[in-house]
């Protein structure tokens, strides 16, 4: 412990030399950015919602004050399940104001999901919306309540002017904005070192877990990646990623404001909508899943638009086709790989300068600040090009988990190295390629799914008696999920319908349903027990591809 305190202190100490950490929190940032640029859009979203840096404020404030009011003040958790609305954006300045930890929570989380995080966190307030994607939300919060004590209201975001009787319990946004004067301007609530968000990430464990981020986390990781990509006061940001997400929340909500520049939210991402934002407000760069970018250049090909302002699009969690770099670059704009994790936010990334065949075969490089270091099974450094487990270390580390000590000594140890579990490998000038993930995690569409949370689903399943679920490889998403069960009556039948209407009945997002079932007799284990799935990806693979095969077998003698 002595050590580790002592290479903490030594590295604080180092990280206030160089400018990297320091006493400003985000407020400071925003509140800078209102005084220098007032007038100027800070976000707009794709309903046309807009709010200039003051209006922003305005707003910000006036949600504030209801927040006082319920008790909510410096070091209190809110969470706020929206989609990419502008009103996400008002409501994290408003926990800002009032040094409130912010928890953003995707909008496709059931009460499932939400049961264990809003009990994790503590939450005394939810924001959720009226209604996205053809679910209401306000129907399931009188049991929601019932299961997490400490909630003790919720806020409805009529954005398409639902109505919703105000209560006790419960406000419309626009109440907020029609009774409520903005926040009087009072002392600094939150300074580098304390919390400012904790954002929940899938991992091989049941449950997710709680990335807890400082101020300087998020300051330090923006301002870097910003200086590795050339990003100023002057560029437009669409984010088509979900806001919740550390791609969303840290890309499209934070580092815009940081820099008083423009921020473009999508609550949903379609291709044509996206390019049509892009052609209005002159976007300078985006950041999304591969799939967006297939998409986008194929939308180009059926439509094409005036996306000349755009620079580059940022990829990472799924590699990125080499055909896709080139006809991105035909089009006009640059396909940048970066990669990170929640707990180490993306930490390496290709320049906009780097030569084509950078930007082709690799993840890039470590942004100023950052230390990268590729180790074996027993953790010793490996000689440049070797295969081995990533680690990082740098200001933007987390902290650690939410209440979870025992798992963040798992990752992070006690020299502040994080363990990311990604197999990669390092070039003599530093640039690292993603060879696989050691985690057990399906990356569908940018989406991270943990297999172990499906299979305990799958176990709850009446005629199921062992389950694995691993990955497929797909053109489009990256990933998508392939269930392996053994039934407790071979004799019976289970197909993917039935699955999938057993996970809706579960109240489990969409994106987490199996998306192909393979019924086998027994599961490959290995003598300790532990399931082989290499054999099954292996086996899964084999028949995908005999698949092909058959259809384009058929194809050919029609």
């Amino acid at each position: 412990m002595m050590k580790s305190a002592s290479g903490l202190k030594v590295r604080t100490k180092e990280y206030r030399q160089k400018g990297y950490w320091g006493d400003a929190s985000l407020a400071d940032f925003w509140a800078m950015s209102v005084l220098c640029a007032p007038d100027k859009t800070a976000v707009v979203d794709n309903h046309g919602q807009s709010f200039t840096y003051r209006q922003a404020d305005h707003r910000a404030g006036q949600i504030a004050s209801y927040l006082q009011e319920k008790g909510i003040g410096s070091g209190d958790f809110v969470s706020f399940q929206l989609p990419g609305w502008a009103e996400f954006f008002l409501i994290y300045i408003a926990c800002l104001k009032l040094g409130a930890v912010a928890n953003p929570l995707l909008p496709s989380y059931r009460p499932q999901e939400l049961l264990h995080i809003l009990n994790k966190c503590q939450s005394k307030i939810l924001f959720i919306p009226a209604e996205f994607r053809q679910y209401q939300y306000p129907p399931t919060m009188p049991d929601l309540m019932l299961s997490v004590p400490s909630l003790a209201s919720y806020v409805i975001v009529d954005k398409h002017h639902e109505t919703y009787p105000d209560s006790q319990r419960s406000m419309l946004l626009s109440s907020i904005f029609n009774q409520y004067p903005p926040l009087s301007a009072g002392p600094r609530r939150s300074g580098g070192n304390d919390l400012a968000a904790v954002l929940f990430t899938s991992g091989t464990e049941s449950f997710p877990k709680g990335v807890m981020l400082t101020h300087n986390n998020i300051i330090f990781s923006e301002r870097a990646f910003a200086a590795a990509l050339n990003i100023s006061y002057l560029d437009v940001m669409l984010m088509p990623a979900p806001v919740a997400h550390a791609t969303g929340f840290l890309h499209g909500i934070i580092l815009p404001f940081m820099f008083a520049a423009k921020c473009v939210l999508q609550d949903q991402f379609k291709a044509a909508e996206s390019l049509a934002l892009i052609e209005r407000e002159k976007c300078t760069f985006s950041m999304g899943a591969t799939p967006f970018v297939f998409d986008i250049l194929q939308q180009l090909k059926i439509a094409p638009r005036d996306i000349s302002s755009l620079r580059f699009f940022l990829c990472g969690g799924a590699p990125i086709p080499r055909k896709l770099i080139q006809e991105a670059l035909d089009t006009g704009f640059k396909i940048l790989s970066c990669y990170g994790s929640t707990e180490s936010v993306p930490h390496t990334v290709v320049r906009p300068d780097d030569p084509l065949s950078t930007m082709i075969f690799s993840d890039g490089r470590a942004v100023e600040g950052v230390e990268v270091r590729i180790v074996d099974k027993n953790r010793c450094a490996l000689p440049d090009n070797a295969e081995g487990e990533e680690l990082s270390r740098g200001p933007n580390v987390f902290v650690g988990y939410l209440k979870e000590p025992e798992l963040t000594a798992k990752v992070l140890d006690k020299d502040g190295w994080f363990y990311s579990g990604d197999i990669c490998t390092r070039d003599k000038q530093g640039y690292i390629k993603i060879i696989g993930r050691s985690k057990d995690i399906i990356i569908r569409g940018g989406e991270n799914i943990s297999s172990s949370e499906i299979e305990n689903i799958l176990f709850d399943h009446p005629d199921i008696s062992d389950s694995a679920v691993v990955g497929m490889p797909d053109q489009r998403l990256g990933e998508r999920s392939c269930a392996f069960v053994v039934l407790k009556k071979p004799e019976s039948t289970l197909t993917l319908k039935d699955i999938q209407c057993f996970f809706q009945h579960k109240r489990v997002a969409r994106y987490k349903h199996p998306e192909r079932i393979e019924i086998v007799t027994a599961l490959p284990r290995t003598a300790s027990g532990k399931v082989k799935k290499f054999m099954l990806r292996q086996a899964l693979k084999e028949k995908v591809l005999k698949e092909k095969e058959r259809q384009e077998k058929v194809v050919n003698e029609e």
